[in-house]
């Protein structure tokens, strides 16, 4: 019996050790699983800067850095970024209303603004996005050169989407490239910008080298320099439906070897040196359908050639359509010039411009020839 008992005992004992063994055993594969975890956000201290390394949104960043000093969380989805994120390649981060509903970024420190820079992908959605100054609880104004450092979005040499839509994106950059607002420079190609107001940047967008890119049914006001500047070889760009308006220097523009450009009923006033704008070897682009009035120049084409511009409004301005530089080979035609001081303006040394059918209803001077080398037909009516 007591032979039996002793079995027992030690049967019972060795089950509790094995147990023991097997426990422990996974808490240790557990712990080692959740440290090789990768986190989707690392934070430097030395640079200031937010690596994201996969695909996260802010709470995800939130979680993994663990310091409100950085990324602070306040209620109703507010959240204020005091450093900056680096999205790397192959790595995306959504900013959307299921987390966020205002983005506030503060500056480094009194010369140097915080960014976010996306080389991966993006997309932001149903938020607002600002500068902010916590001491003084408002966004950062700017001074009308552009001088003081504001944080900024660019999405440079990226590799994927960085897509904004339905969203305000205001109080951001100053005048120094690339810090300039919303800038695209050699990647974003096929990104969809829409339903958006931007008001309040240095540029509300600008792009270089940039392709296949929607800009659509956005507002682009009270910028301190141009409210949309695709330039420097950006091509195949739809910019249809916008509202352009009290931007300090062009409403829309298309600048230095930028092609393949469609500006398509766009609403433009109240810029201060014009509302479209061909510049400096914009070629083979399309202006058609758009509204444009209360400008000093409605429509201008400066040294760029095999353009068309035509079933266009214009209005109350002073110049509706100028024609400049060594501008070539434009056409221009069914366009509707109304109550402005001059119709057409050519200038310098265009060649082989042809206007067709426009349509001259009380306007001052209907052609201004400010040179005589300019050829092509005039049926202007």
């Amino acid at each position: 019996m007591s032979k039996h008992r002793g079995f027992v005992l030690g049967m019972l004992l060795f089950t509790i050790v094995l147990s023991l063994l097997i426990s422990s055993s996974l808490i240790l594969i557990y712990a080692q699983n959740s440290s090789s975890v990768p986190r989707c956000a690392n934070y430097d201290s030395k640079s200031n800067i937010i690596n994201v390394t996969c695909n996260t949104n802010l709470s995800g960043i939130y979680k993994d850095i663990n310091n409100r000093k950085i990324l602070q969380k306040n209620p109703n989805g507010v959240w204020v970024l005091n450093a900056s994120i680096v999205v790397n390649p192959q790595s995306k981060i959504t900013i959307n209303n299921s987390d966020t509903s205002w983005l506030k970024i503060t500056n480094k420190n009194a010369t140097e603004p915080n960014y976010i820079s996306i080389l991966g992908s993006a997309q932001i959605d149903h938020i607002k996005i600002t500068s902010w100054n916590p001491s003084l609880n408002d966004t950062i104004k700017q001074n009308v050169d552009g001088s003081s450092p504001r944080p900024y979005i660019m999405a440079i040499k990226a590799v994927g989407n960085v897509d904004i839509s339905n969203s305000e994106v205001a109080f951001l950059g100053y005048n120094l490239y690339p810090s300039n607002g919303l800038v695209y420079e050699r990647g974003g190609n096929g990104s969809n910008i829409i339903n958006n107001n931007f008001h309040n940047m240095w540029d509300g967008f600008y792009s270089n080298h940039v392709g296949f890119v929607t800009i659509k049914n956005n507002t682009y006001h009270d910028n301190l320099r141009n409210g949309v500047d695709t330039e420097s070889g950006s091509h195949d760009f739809n910019i249809i439906g916008n509202l352009a308006y009290n931007n300090n220097a062009i409403g829309i523009t298309c600048s230095e070897n930028c092609y393949n450009i469609l500006f398509d009923s766009n609403t433009l006033h109240n810029n201060n040196i014009a509302g479209l704008m061909f510049s400096l070897q914009a070629n083979n682009s399309i202006a058609k359908k758009n509204f444009v009035y209360n400008e000093k120049v409605g429509i201008s084409l400066y040294s760029s050639s095999n353009n068309a511009v035509y079933n266009n409004l214009l209005r109350f301005n002073n110049i509706d359509i100028f024609v400049g530089g060594n501008s070539t080979d434009n056409r221009i035609y069914n366009n509707t010039l109304m109550d402005s001081n001059i119709g057409l303006n050519f200038a310098d040394n265009p060649k082989n411009n042809q206007l067709e059918n426009n349509i001259n209803l009380n306007i001052t001077n209907p052609l201004f020839k400010e040179s005589e080398n300019i050829t092509g037909y005039v049926n202007l009516r």
